[in-house]
């Protein structure tokens, strides 16, 4: 039977784990001119050499911000004027230590080193970051505008000249009317196919009176003054063409 681990135990096991830190290679031209993706989940590895100085190389667009180091007593750290590059150089020997750069745009987590001597040739004179290619967000075009409202402005009218709109038109499936504003609104009826006048619903809508249809005709009155107006652009529903078609009776304005 297998015994649970103790906090203590288990902490030093993680504690001893192998870290994921990322080493920079040799770039295509001088091997001492190093490279590294960056990677804001990953810690990058620096080993530095007595008596070399590193430099960091940032993205031109960057700004080093803000610099902090585990041992600040082990390392010399110094930004260039213009802030996008990093002069490192360790100091003396002493234990691994950590530093964390951050810029205007992006952090950096670094895992410092230093050893006493090593290679001409591997050591390392500068680290150059690279990137990856910017991602952009599919942006979806905007939706195409609604097609023109085609408006029927076709109406003629027998009667009073009291009741007049000021303006009347029908998109297709709503009638609009405006009126001088001086004077009393006249009622509106709609005259069906047989002649009848029926009432209408209506709402304001941006200045107008709105009639929640179309029709051959609309009738208004105020008082004893009555005005009929004529739809002469009206196009009722068609049939089909192979179904028959229903002889129309006198238009009503006849009779």
């Amino acid at each position: 039977m297998m015994k649970p681990l103790a906090p203590l135990t288990l902490a030093l096991m993680l504690l001893a784990a192998p870290a994921g830190a990322v080493a920079p290679h040799p770039g295509p031209g001088d091997p001492r001119i190093f490279e590294v993706l960056y990677d804001p989940s990953e810690v990058v590895e620096l080993h530095g050499v007595l008596g070399y100085q590193l430099s960091l190389e940032f993205d031109p667009a960057e700004r080093i911000e803000n610099v902090a180091i585990g041992d600040s007593l082990g390392w010399q750290v110094t930004p260039n004027r213009k802030a996008n590059l990093l002069f490192i150089k360790p100091m003396s020997l002493r234990p691994d230590t950590n530093m964390t750069v951050v810029t205007n745009l992006r952090r950096y987590n670094f895992e410092l080193s230093v050893k006493a001597k090593a290679p001409a040739k591997a050591i390392p004179f500068s680290v150059r970051f690279t990137y990856p290619p910017p991602v952009y967000a599919i942006v979806e075009p905007p939706p195409l505008p609604p097609p023109p409202i085609d408006r029927n402005h076709a109406y003629s009218f027998q009667g009073s000249d009291k009741n007049l709109p000021d303006r009347m038109f029908d998109d297709g499936l709503a009638t609009y009317f405006t009126f001088r504003s001086q004077e009393d609104l006249p009622a509106i009826f709609a005259v069906e196919p047989d002649g009848q006048e029926s009432v209408v619903n209506s709402h304001m809508k941006d200045g107008y009176i709105v009639v929640d249809r179309i029709a051959r005709g609309f009738v208004l009155r105020r008082g004893s003054e009555v005005t009929k107006v004529y739809n002469d652009g009206y196009h009722s529903q068609q049939a089909s063409a192979l179904s028959p078609v229903r002889k129309p009776k006198d238009p009503w304005w006849r009779r």
